[in-house]
């Protein structure tokens, strides 16, 4: 994965999921993403974002995202600018107003003088959630992280609109494709998971996993196989997986 700083931010995301990960820094040797515990101990994790083109025709949707996507960052830059303290932040859009260039500016600057103006999360489990009349016009919904280290921070804009369903055909051929680096990265360590992830404010089309991806049966070289949405850890689910040989 490219993003070693969205990467952590997942890797925290499961370790509050699945408090059996071992404490510690890890080690990011690549592959595997990271490797954590020592001894006989070691955990590999292998992260692979979920990645779904749009539906034929949604040229729409993509643009009202690249729309979105330059708000928010532009909302990042700006509260960063004005002394705002490091933050994940999740923005929601109304989804009955349409978008245009002209949007970025204005509305940029009024979405960071909200959160500025907000209270400071108390923790990951108490998210900051600003309530109507706190948030800009178009916005309909404001969701406020601390940052796990005062410098880490992460702002994301909804994906909304059409919603693809993941299917156990879409997660067995990700298994199949991650299985190339399964033989390399389990020399560095004793364990090793496979860790999907649906990101819901990543640019790709939204997904959703339907009730047959959830319950099939996997096969790969790996011993766990976890579903992982990091904006909501408690919906980390284990997917079924017999374990081959690498």
């Amino acid at each position: 994965m490219p993003d070693k700083q969205r990467e952590r931010w997942y890797f925290e995301a499961l370790r509050r999921a699945l408090p059996e990960i071992p404490a510690g820094t890890p080690e990011e040797p690549e592959p595997p993403d990271f490797v954590v515990g020592d001894g006989s101990q070691r955990l590999g994790l292998e992260l692979t974002v979920l990645h779904l083109p749009p539906a034929v025709g949604e040229r729409p949707h993509q643009e009202q995202q690249s729309l979105k996507d330059h708000i928010v960052s532009a909302a990042e830059a700006i509260h960063a600018d004005w002394g705002g303290p490091a933050l994940y932040v999740s923005i929601y859009f109304d989804p009955h107003r349409v978008l245009t260039k002209k949007n970025i500016q204005p509305l940029s600057r009024e979405i960071a003088s909200s959160i500025l103006r907000a209270p400071s999360p108390r923790s990951m489990r108490e998210p900051v959630e600003l309530e109507w009349g706190q948030r800009p016009q178009g916005i309909s919904g404001v969701q406020i992280h601390p940052s796990v280290d005062g410098h880490d921070k992460l702002w994301h804009a909804d994906s909304g609109g059409w919603v693809a369903d993941i299917t156990s055909t879409h997660i067995a051929r990700i298994v199949a494709a991650k299985s190339r680096v399964a033989s390399l990265a389990r020399g560095r360590c004793d364990r090793l998971w496979l860790v999907v992830v649906h990101d819901l404010f990543s640019r790709a089309a939204p997904a959703e996993l339907t009730t047959d991806a959830a319950e099939a049966t996997y096969h790969g070289p790996f011993d766990r196989l976890i579903w992982l949405t990091p904006h909501s850890p408690e919906q980390t689910l284990q997917l079924k997986l017999n374990c081959a040989a690498a």
